[in-house]
């Protein structure tokens, strides 16, 4: 009973975001492909955990959209907080009998942080794969997958604000302007904050930002 209430959750929360069978897009098309860069894999993906299937946000390497639960990795991922890291598939026995692990794409290494959202629920992950064996991640390419994560989560986020307020994300150039204009706002602010506390580093990268979403904002005009 408490696993299906858990489940229930799981399945609630991830309804209010309104991503499952939705079209591609930029955003998360270049986390995976920074996840992939960062680790050094040739499979990347962003997995939501369905009621029987894992649906595919953004994949590189991957040919299907989608997958049956009982040949996912990112459906055990969503367990804990903790990301999961399978460094030998053949090797460990929750996944070596699964056909993605004895045939097909073959996957050996793997390695998913979960996206967790701000009610505590669980509804996929951010993972990268490889179909050699490794050891792990290093600190350096751990820490890119989690932030990578979390942006992925922000971005999730900013989608279910939209639709509670009655927006939907940005589909016409008049709604990309817009956008692009409060974006500049926001990082002007950012940018006045930090130097009230002479964060110099983040400054400098903040201004590269800037000056490339004004670029983006111009252009859409």
């Amino acid at each position: 009973m408490l696993e299906r209430d858990a489940d229930a959750a799981r399945l609630d929360t991830l309804a209010q975001y309104g991503l499952l069978d939705t079209p591609p897009e930029r955003q998360f098309d270049a986390i995976v492909e920074s996840a992939r860069q960062h680790t050094n894999t040739p499979i990347s993906t962003i997995s939501l955990i369905d009621a029987r299937r894992q649906w595919f946000k953004a994949r590189l390497g991957l040919d299907s959209q989608e997958g049956p639960l009982s040949e996912s990795f990112c459906a055990h991922a969503i367990e804990s907080d903790a990301m999961l890291v399978v460094p030998d598939a053949t090797q460990d026995a929750r996944f070596r009998d699964f056909p993605n692990v004895t045939g097909g794409t073959a996957i050996r290494f793997y390695a998913g942080a979960p996206l967790k959202m701000r009610n505590g629920e669980r509804i996929g992950t951010l993972c990268v794969v490889d179909v050699v064996p490794r050891e792990g991640l290093d600190d350096e390419e751990r820490a890119a997958l989690e932030d990578l994560a979390r942006r992925t989560v922000a971005a999730f986020e900013l989608r279910r604000d939209l639709i509670e307020s009655g927006h939907e994300p940005a589909t016409t150039a008049a709604d990309r302007r817009a956008w692009l204009t409060q974006a500049s706002a926001y990082l002007a602010k950012a940018w006045a904050a930090l130097d009230q506390v002479g964060a110099t580093a983040p400054i400098a990268h903040l201004e590269q930002v800037i000056v490339d979403v004004d670029a983006l904002r111009l252009a859409s005009e």
